[in-house]
């Protein structure tokens, strides 16, 4: 028989025990992880959640998988992982399977709940990327594209959908598997726009992947075309000649003492003249016929002037004998 007091204090101890927070291994049960989505883009798989947040202790978690033509569970590679992803890219033959995915979170013994995904398969629920434009050829009336596809398989297909840049009328091509296709009867000398997009085919369900970026191109010029361009040239060229030569010949006339001041240089009078008119008894003239080679070229002068001195008058003849052996001066003074 318990003795008189006790009870009270058994009952606080017991109201202490369950304010204390339950330890890692008391917990009955853990939250199940939130938000538990796949992502898939060409054919790269992934299953992401929400991670499960406690104060005493680093969850765990673990996936399955299983096939529509097993209903068995089986693990993978992502059994008692830390991440919040799980990486489930299969290979391309089983692709057109259909699978289904479920995480739990685990805890030492203690487990969530499984969370199962939507069925899953990769030929129709994966996003198949555009292609990517490598090469465009061009001929006056053609664009011809060259691409990458956005993955190795080949059950692609592949759609152009193209427009004149000055309109909004659009055009599409047909679906085909070659990674090399041609915009046929366009206009020479214009710019097209063109996107591309892939779809996968598996029976009579088709993955259509999103349109590519938009790419612009210019048709090229024909053979005419060119010949044109260069008779164009060629008479624009010589209309332009035919100008500037009508205008250098009306400026020469108008302004022909200008032409003549710029283009002839002033005429100077020889050092040694100058030095003569300065003092006339100089023996200038003897100078000159003593430096001179018998076989070179000289002038003879003739310098006459008046009696007052006032008026000087220089003639310069220019005598040339280069076979003759024997040359004269003459000088006379009046």
């Amino acid at each position: 028989m318990p003795r008189p007091g006790a009870a009270p204090l058994l009952c606080l101890l017991q109201l202490l025990s369950l304010l204390e927070p339950p330890a890692a291994d008391s917990l009955l049960q853990l939250p199940a992880p939130q938000n538990v989505t796949i992502y898939s883009n060409n054919y790269q798989n992934l299953l992401r959640w929400a991670p499960v947040k406690l104060d005493n202790g680093s969850v765990l978690y673990t996936v399955q998988s299983r096939t529509g033509a097993d209903n068995r569970w089986v693990e993978m590679n992502c059994t008692n992982i830390t991440k919040t992803e799980c990486n489930f890219t299969h290979p391309d033959n089983k692709s057109y399977w259909t699978i289904t995915l479920r995480v739990r979170a685990e805890l030492g013994q203690v487990k969530s709940d499984w969370v199962e995904t939507n069925k899953f398969v990769a030929d129709q629920n994966t996003i198949i990327g555009p292609p990517v434009i490598v090469n465009v050829d061009s001929t006056p009336d053609s664009l011809f594209l060259s691409f990458l596809p956005p993955v190795n398989k080949n059950t692609l297909q592949y759609l152009v959908r193209y427009w004149e840049k000055s309109t909004n009328e659009q055009h599409e091509t047909q679906w085909t598997k070659n990674t090399r296709t041609g915009l046929l009867n366009l206009k020479q000398l214009t710019v097209y726009c063109f996107q591309i997009r892939a779809k996968v085919q598996v029976l009579l369900n088709e993955n259509i992947g999103p349109l590519s970026e938009t790419y612009c191109h210019k048709t090229a010029a024909s053979d005419a075309t060119r010949a044109g361009f260069v008779v164009v040239i060629f008479v624009v060229a010589t209309v332009t000649v035919v100008i500037l030569a009508i205008v250098c010949f009306l400026f020469t006339q108008k302004f022909n003492q200008v032409v003549k001041y710029w283009f002839q240089p002033p005429f100077n009078i020889p050092e040694h003249i100058k030095e003569y008119l300065k003092d006339p008894d100089m023996p200038v003239l003897e100078e000159l016929q003593n430096n001179c080679a018998e076989e070179d070229l000289w002038d003879s002068l003739s310098v006459v002037s008046n009696a007052e001195g006032s008026q000087t008058l220089i003639r310069g003849t220019l005598n040339t004998n280069v076979h003759s052996d024997s040359r004269s001066i003459e000088s006379e003074k009046t």
